[in-house]
This record gives structure tokens, C-alpha cells and sequence, in this order.
């Protein structure tokens, strides 16, 4: 794998954890606040992505991408 594509996966792979972490924060600690659940909902399913996308790339064939 060339280095510049796994310097982009773990930049990717951070950012799917940053959006994972704010999850769970959000979860825990202002469940109640107005806007709340949509922020969770929206913040789990960026990480969702975030993390397939890395997966994606870090493929070796087309066949491993679908």
C-alpha cells in the first residue's frame, strides 16, 4: 500500500473515531438537551460511513469494494 494512501486511511480512521467519540459523549452526557437525538443519530451514522469508506479503500480489488 503506498504510503500517501495509508497517511489518508488513518486521517479517515481518526475522523471516524472523533464522530464515534462525539456519539457516545453526546449519549452520555446531554442526552435531554433539545436536538440531542438527531445530533446521536447523525453523528453515529457519519462514523458509520466514515469507517466503510475506510474499508473501502483499503481494498486491494474491485470485487472487495461492492
Amino acid at each position: 500500500m503506498p504510503r500517501e494512501l495509508s497517511i489518508y486511511l488513518l486521517v479517515i480512521i481518526l475522523a471516524g473515531a472523533l464522530s464515534l467519540f462525539l456519539c457516545l459523549f453526546a449519549q452520555l452526557k446531554v442526552k435531554d438537551a433539545p436536538g440531542a437525538k438527531p445530533y446521536i443519530i447523525v453523528t453515529l451514522l457519519s462514523s458509520i460511513f466514515t469507517f466503510s469508506y475506510a474499508f473501502e479503500l483499503s481494498s486491494t480489488s474491485l470485487e472487495q469494494t461492492v
